[in-house]
C-alpha cells in the first residue's frame, strides 16, 4: 500500500467524520470511521519527514495549510470566524515535524540514552501544541514523535502509538483510532506520487481538501438553517 493511498484512506475518514460533527452530530458510527485519519496523518508525516529533499519547504507548507485553514476549521467547528479555543491540525502537524527534526540530530551510540534526549527535545514542542490548544494537543505531538523513534521497529511503534492515545480513551469511540495500524502495516515504503507536474497538483490537492472540505461543511450547514 503506497503512501497516497494511506493518505486517501485518511482523507476519507477523516471527512466522513467531519459530516458527522458538523452536519449530522447524532451519527456516532461516522466518528467511529473518522478515528483512523490523525495516526495515518501522523504515520505519513514522519515518513515525509525522513524522504523529504526540502525539509524548509515541508515545513512552509504544513505552517501555510495551518494558517488557511484556521477560519474554515472555526467556521465548520464553532460557527465563528476566529476562536481562540481550539486551533487546526496542521499546527499539531507542524509542531510534530518541528519536534522530529530535532530529535533527528540526536546522536549517541547507546540506543536508551539516545531515546531519552529524543523524547527529552520532543517535550518543548508537546508544550506549545497544549497551550495553544491544537488539534490532539501534546498528544498529537507525542504520537508523531513515537512513531519517529520506533520507525524500524513496528512492535514498538504501535505500542507507542497506543501509549500516546491512551489519554483519549475517557471516549469510547477513540478506540477506533487503533483501526488506523491495519493499513500501516502494509505500507510499502512508496509514496505513490507520480512524478512531474502531475504530482504536484496531487500534492496541492491534497493540502488544499483540508480547508475546502471544513468551508464546504460549514456553507451547507448554515445554508440549512436558513
Amino acid at each position: 500500500m503506497t503512501g497516497v493511498a494511506l493518505k486517501l484512506i485518511a482523507v476519507a475518514a477523516m471527512l466522513i467524520d467531519h459530516m458527522g460533527h458538523v452536519l449530522f452530530p447524532g451519527q456516532f458510527w461516522m466518528r467511529y470511521i473518522g478515528r483512523l485519519a490523525f495516526p495515518i496523518f501522523c504515520f505519513l508525516l514522519v515518513e515525509g519527514f525522513i524522504h523529504t529533499r526540502n525539509l524548509q519547504a515541508y515545513m512552509i507548507r504544513l505552517l501555510i495549510s495551518a494558517l488557511v485553514s484556521e477560519v474554515p476549521f472555526d467556521l465548520a467547528l464553532y460557527g465563528k470566524i476566529f476562536t481562540i479555543e481550539h486551533q487546526n491540525v496542521f499546527w499539531t502537524l507542524l509542531f510534530g515535524l518541528m519536534a522530529v527534526s530535532v530529535m533527528s540530530m540526536v546522536n549517541f551510540e547507546n540506543i536508551y540514552i539516545r531515546i531519552l534526549i529524543q523524547a527529552a527535545s520532543a517535550v518543548p514542542f508537546g508544550v506549545v501544541a497544549q497551550l495553544l490548544h491544537t488539534d490532539y494537543r501534546w498528544i498529537g505531538v507525542g504520537l508523531i514523535s513515537g512513531f519517529y523513534i520506533f520507525h524500524d521497529a513496528e512492535i514498538l511503534k504501535v505500542a507507542s502509538g497506543a501509549f500516546f492515545m491512551l489519554p483519549f480513551f475517557t471516549n469510547e469511540i477513540e478506540y477506533a483510532g487503533v483501526v488506523a495500524f491495519i493499513p500501516m502495516h502494509f505500507y510499502n515504503g512508496r509514496s505513490g506520487v507520480p512524478q512531474g507536474s502531475r504530482g504536484r497538483v496531487i500534492k496541492i490537492a491534497f493540502y488544499l481538501f483540508y480547508p475546502l472540505h471544513l468551508l464546504t461543511l460549514a456553507v451547507i450547514r448554515d445554508m440549512a438553517w436558513m
